[in-house]
């Protein structure tokens, strides 16, 4: 779509429909897009009512039929989504938005996505530049709660895995519904063999390779955001994860403007170079719900005990607490 056609009620939105398209291309490049529960959100700040005290069931009893029922309670936690803008900047040359046969808005919205999902996967998964009003991120909050593995611990790498999620599910008392990888690791996936030399990892068709572990989604976070030096897997219950959008994206345009790096060089001068530096803001918000369950309960574990995540190490010895 040419350069010249960007037209709306209001020249600082994206159109509607380049507004959705770049959300739904975001699910494919973000890791945690891709897994979280996703919600569209129409304030600033929203409240989520999560579980942190569980109802109780009691035997009424009495031979005579003249027990009495007694009280219990069922408190609502509220779990708080806050707003946060992630920007995005792109320079485009202008002998490219003048030549008409260049498909500007196709050729710039691919980086624009990756890179926005690079840094809310890098937020969310590691902590990194993550807004302080977000919680803590899922990597460092699972360690924290002991749910940690070191690879290898097992006989291999399948081994961890299902002993992971089986942990999760017996000491946390959440089930595993999708896997955060590091990149390259569904091949890793493909080499595994057992003692006979016959794949571990079998594909679902001939010729095609699987997309998933024991039947629930797998991704890759190809888009640089992974920090493979200390997790090779983050297993969970990706539906307490929760990402909160607002559907209209901020997107302006500045011909005199200039891109610095973190040390405050200039790196792009949109005035010497002949370009415009297109600006893209988009507001999102991300929480974890760490709702109490009864497995949990029943184990005595306490609210930092207790994380709806699990994370398979890649021997990283960094102290978090």
């Amino acid at each position: 779509m040419p350069y010249d056609t960007v037209s709306t009620s209001n020249p600082d939105l994206l159109p509607v429909e380049w507004s959705r398209q770049v959300i739904k291309e975001m699910q494919e490049s973000s890791a945690v897009l891709g897994l979280s529960r996703r919600l569209t959100m129409s304030t600033r700040t929203q409240v989520l009512p999560a579980s942190s005290a569980l109802a109780r069931a009691y035997w009424v009893g009495g031979t005579d039929s003249t027990g009495l029922k007694q009280t219990t309670k069922n408190e609502w936690k509220g779990v708080y989504l806050r707003v946060e803008e992630l920007a995005c900047l792109v320079a485009i040359p202008h002998a490219h938005m003048d030549d008409n046969a260049f498909p500007v808005w196709e050729e710039t919205r691919p980086s624009l996505v990756e890179a926005m999902g690079a840094t809310l996967d890098a937020a969310v998964l590691f902590g990194v530049d993550k807004p302080l009003s977000w919680p803590g991120p899922i990597y460092q909050s699972s360690v924290l709660a002991g749910n940690n593995t070191v690879f290898p611990t097992g006989d291999d790498l399948a081994q961890d895995i299902s002993e992971s999620a089986r942990k999760l599910r017996r000491q946390d008392g959440y089930r595993t519904t999708g896997f955060a990888v590091e990149p390259g690791l569904q091949w890793e996936l493909v080499g595994l063999r057992d003692a006979q030399g016959q794949p571990i990892y079998q594909t679902n068709l001939p010729g095609a390779i699987s997309t998933g572990i024991y039947g629930f989604p797998l991704l890759e976070a190809g888009n640089g955001a992974w920090d493979i030096d200390e997790a090779k897997i983050i297993q969970g219950d990706w539906s307490k994860s929760i990402v909160g959008i607002r559907q209209d994206i901020t997107f302006t345009r500045h011909d005199s403007g200039v891109i610095n790096d973190d040390a405050g060089v200039v790196v792009y001068n949109a005035m010497q170079q002949d370009s415009t530096i297109w600006r893209a803001v988009m507001r999102v918000a991300w929480a974890t719900a760490n709702p109490q369950t009864r497995i949990a309960q029943a184990g005595g574990l306490t609210d930092q005990q207790r994380y709806p995540f699990w994370v398979i190490q890649n021997g990283s010895t960094y102290d978090y607490s």
